[in-house]
């Protein structure tokens, strides 16, 4: 996917193992914290346009949620926290 939100930008932000590397994470996993991570960003971006009870602003928010829980079905919840945690710290 060739974009400036990449996968090694996710990585960036997520805690260390114990010597200092990244943790191993699979495809899905990836996948689902970069889908997390871009939504955010769109959302963020959304808020100075569209009033919150706009229909694409209620839709961005349900994308956020089901790619928070399927986050937490891939077992990076925890990871997913910290992202969430991260932007609001942006905002």
């Amino acid at each position: 996917m060739a974009s400036e939100h990449n996968t090694e930008s996710v990585l960036e932000n997520l805690p260390q193992t114990g010597r200092g590397g990244l943790k191993s994470y699979s495809p899905i996993q990836l996948f689902f914290l970069w889908r997390l991570s871009y939504l955010q960003k769109q959302r963020r971006e959304f808020m100075n346009v569209l009033d919150a009870n706009d229909w694409r602003m209620r839709g961005m928010n349900k994308a956020l949620y089901s790619t928070y829980r399927d986050c937490v079905d891939a077992g990076v919840g925890e990871e997913a926290k910290l992202l969430i945690a991260q932007q609001q710290q942006q905002n």
